[in-house]
């Protein structure tokens, strides 16, 4: 008898124990970059559009890991260095030749010790080749997944989408406690747009 009582006291203990360490597991958050990794995740960022201005395909490729992910904001999804590469090259001998782009704003967080996103606002310029005039100038949004691997921080994941200038100020923030948009927003009533 004495043993049974034992045994189930050892997994209410165990059992216990698995919950208090589960939940203080859901409840930890991350530690905070070093300032040297904040540093180089911004400039990682930073890099991307200088070499996008460049038309430098070569070095904004060493930018990323080997097993990289792109989403561009047409929804091209280029997997590996070596089709990122081709990707970008393709659209930067053509319509994005003679574009330019810059960094509005990023906000950084730490999602791991070795893993960091990244969250650009950027503007594209219209491209200068009267080919491509068609091509207006865009705002978007760009997430960038980062690992830190032997001591580099690099892209393994990248997604861009363009940002609707109605949208952008009239966030799910601003949405009732219901989750629904205000009375008279346009994706209630869509001719309020």
């Amino acid at each position: 008898m004495n043993r049974i009582v034992l045994a189930m006291l050892a997994v209410a203990v165990i059992v216990v124990s698995g919950f208090a360490t589960g939940d203080s597991a859901m409840t930890n958050t991350p530690p905070a970059f070093s300032a040297d990794d904040e540093s180089a995740v911004r400039a990682l960022v930073n890099e991307f559009a200088n070499t996008w201005n460049q038309h430098d395909m070569k070095a904004m490729h060493e930018l990323d890991t080997e097993d990289v992910e792109w989403i561009n904001v047409v929804g091209h999804d280029w997997r590996g260095k070596t089709n990122v590469y081709k990707g970008h090259v393709a659209i930067h001998k053509g319509m994005c030749a003679m574009t330019s782009m810059s960094v509005e704003s990023a906000t950084i967080r730490s999602i791991a010790p070795t893993v960091a996103v990244a969250v650009a606002t950027m503007h594209f310029e219209p491209s200068l080749d009267p080919r491509f005039s068609w091509m207006p100038a865009a705002k978007t949004r760009g997430s960038f997944t980062m690992v830190k691997r032997n001591g580099i921080w690099k892209i393994v994941h990248f997604q861009n989408t363009l940002i609707d200038p109605k949208a952008e100020n009239d966030d799910e923030t601003k949405w009732d406690a219901t989750g629904f948009p205000p009375p008279g927003h346009p994706l209630i009533h869509p001719t309020a747009r």
